[in-house]
């Protein structure tokens, strides 16, 4: 089936995707800026922008596919640096596209966000095909991303697809995470403070279930969309959130504090999934509280190994 070029293999999800892809026997081409002792597989130092590097990587390694997992990951990053966003997001997607254009690539996989969408209240299930219209740069490059890689499939016949991911969480996360909070706050015997318990805005999806669907696209010979949600298919409240990680990881405590910080909240209706159920046969298996606690256990051994 030829190697797989994956970037970012040092994130959440790229690393998810790695040891799904070396566990099935596929040859996978890590990229990342940085080294990730812990990859399952050879990494290759690689930044943005290093284009003749992927034509020499592509050749050399007889790749087929394409799954670009690096860039910045959300709007934590860096929010006051709106041009480093859009120039790295979208220049590095840019890339990936081009060389699956000229050496004409079966599949190229690539990462929006539930933060394309325009925030809107209510809770019916939000489509595919709901309005987009994202309120910052992280968002917006979602947004462009998703309109260049339908201009390479039309224009020049690249086959891409979007995950639209919910708020991902899991081992190897390491930005801003309400499940993460929520585990530490219980370890250290703390409560997590929120400033609104009640509101049903929270999403979140198991890494390893966002990498089934990335692995299942990767291959599908045939994909009658190119946008993709992924998430868990409700939307809760902080207070069931709490209630669900509690049940694997004790001690989780919730109070409502008007002047605590939001995370990982978005006003949007439940990503709604029946197309990825229908064409990846995509259904989430870890449920928040099997999730938290395997996060907690990766949060244990960090610590041991930590000085």
């Amino acid at each position: 089936m030829g190697a797989v070029l994956l970037t970012g293999i040092g994130g959440l999800i790229g690393h998810a995707v790695a040891r799904q892809l070396v566990a099935a026997g596929r040859e996978v081409v890590a990229l990342d800026r940085v080294p990730v002792p812990d990859a399952p597989c050879q990494v290759h130092r690689h930044e943005i922008g290093e284009v003749h590097r992927l034509h020499e990587l592509v050749r050399q390694h007889r790749v087929t596919r394409i799954i670009h997992a690096g860039s910045i990951s959300g709007p934590m990053v860096a929010p006051e640096e709106p041009a480093k966003v859009l120039a790295v997001n979208l220049g590095g997607l840019v890339d990936m596209l081009e060389v699956a254009r000229i050496h004409g690539l079966a599949r190229v996989v690539w990462f929006s966000s539930i933060l394309a969408y325009e925030q809107r209240g209510g809770e019916a299930p939000v489509a595919e095909d709901a309005p987009l219209g994202a309120d910052e740069a992280y968002g917006a490059s979602k947004v462009a991303g998703e309109a260049v890689l339908r201009a390479y499939a039309v224009a020049h016949g690249v086959s891409g697809v979007a995950f639209r991911v919910a708020s991902c969480y899991g081992p190897g996360r390491t930005t801003s995470c309400f499940i993460r909070t929520l585990v530490e706050n219980a370890r250290a015997g703390r409560p997590t403070l929120v400033p609104d318990a009640t509101a049903r805005d929270r999403q979140h999806i198991y890494v390893d279930d966002v990498a089934v669907a990335v692995v299942t696209a990767l291959d599908a010979p045939n994909l009658p969309q190119r946008t993709y949600n992924l998430g868990p298919g409700e939307a809760l409240t902080a207070a069931e959130v709490a209630a669900r990680v509690g049940a694997g990881v004790p001690g989780v405590r919730l109070e409502v504090d008007l002047t605590a910080p939001y995370a990982n909240r978005f006003a949007l209706g439940p990503l709604d999934i029946t197309a990825a159920l229908r064409d990846l046969g995509f259904a989430p298996r870890i449920g928040l509280a099997e999730g938290a606690a395997r996060t907690a256990a990766w949060l244990a051994a960090r610590d041991r190994r930590t000085p």
